[in-house]
């Protein structure tokens, strides 16, 4: 599985955009930095970007990770941090919000522009960025619980098509706003950045959108509900990866882990019944907790092999 699950990550000329994502508390963090510790010991310059608004990332390598900028990750050669705060998110979006929509308060006051959407879509802004301007080789996005994760990448659908029919209709527009010609012009160029993204984001080739769940019942129906969520937006889920399997040599007769792992080889096997057409792999549940980078390596190594591990080194 580490071979089949490592070639369809790897970068082939150009960034690869890798996507972790699932039920809250089933591992995404300790997932999305593992690989990105993995392609970057490899020597590809690798990106880490979290959108959940916690401290995960900053803990998870025991330096502070803001929103700003990127952030050199100590002790890991060819990689960086970024941890993306939806409150405080900053760039092209979030200016716009400023501008084009602060027109919209004298109609329709100032409660629009304090709206969930605004947060989900400045959010998505740094993905564009991001999208539009790679200098990675890999970009990891440690993605918010699933439900938060596919607002964020459905309103910009939302916002094109809101953009779309504006545009078309721009004279109405124009004057209920009272928006001069440079607003439809960021409008326009907004429409576009939104759907070049999305061209990315659809393309099996550039990004790999990976679920992570528990072999439990509330997880695997979260994961075939994120599954549908995103192919309605025309996003395939390529692979799935199965956290804290209990292994059969770790039981030793302990009554509760044999109870327990009865009950996960029946979710393990549904698990491989529902999901046949996607690549699947299964991390055992382990004895400490996943917390430094010894540990993120050996889990990195568990999913993706050690083969040729100095093969890239140097590459950049």
């Amino acid at each position: 599985m580490s071979d089949d699950l490592r070639s369809i990550l790897m970068p082939d000329q150009k960034t690869k955009y890798l996507f972790f994502g699932g039920k809250g508390g089933v591992g995404k963090t300790t997932l999305a930095t593992a690989t990105a510790v993995w392609f970057a010991d490899r020597g590809y310059r690798t990106t880490i970007v979290s959108t959940d608004p916690t401290v995960s990332l900053s803990v998870m390598f025991g330096q502070a990770i803001g929103g700003d900028a990127r952030v050199p990750i100590r002790h890991v050669a060819n990689l960086c941090g970024l941890n993306i705060n939806p409150n405080d998110a900053k760039g092209v979006f979030q200016q716009r919000l400023n501008s084009v929509m602060g027109q919209m308060t004298g109609t329709f006051g100032g409660d629009v522009i304090s709206t969930p959407c605004a947060e989900e879509m400045a959010t998505f802004d740094q993905f564009v960025t991001f999208l539009e301007e790679p200098d990675s080789d890999v970009i990891v996005f440690d993605t918010a619980p699933t439900g938060k994760s596919l607002r964020e990448l459905a309103m910009p659908f939302d916002w094109a098509g809101f953009l779309q029919k504006q545009i078309q209709e721009g004279q109405k527009l124009a004057e209920l706003m009272n928006m001069d010609g440079d607003s439809f012009k960021d409008l326009e160029h907004d429409k576009r950045r939104y759907d070049n993204a999305l061209s990315v984001l659809r393309d099996r080739l550039s990004t790999v959108f990976s679920l992570v769940l528990l072999p439990e019942r509330l997880p695997i129906e979260e994961t075939q509900s994120a599954i549908t969520g995103l192919a309605r937006l025309g996003i395939p889920v390529q692979s799935l990866v199965v956290n804290q399997c209990i292994l059969p040599e770790v039981i030793e007769g302990n009554r509760f882990l044999a109870a327990r792992a009865q009950l996960q080889s029946r979710y393990l096997e549904e698990i491989d019944r529902r999901f046949a057409d996607l690549l699947r792999a299964r991390l055992p549940l382990l004895d400490q907790d996943v917390s430094d980078l010894s540990a993120l390596r050996q889990v990195s190594e568990m999913l993706y092999g050690r083969a040729a591990h100095l093969a890239q080194l140097g590459k950049n």
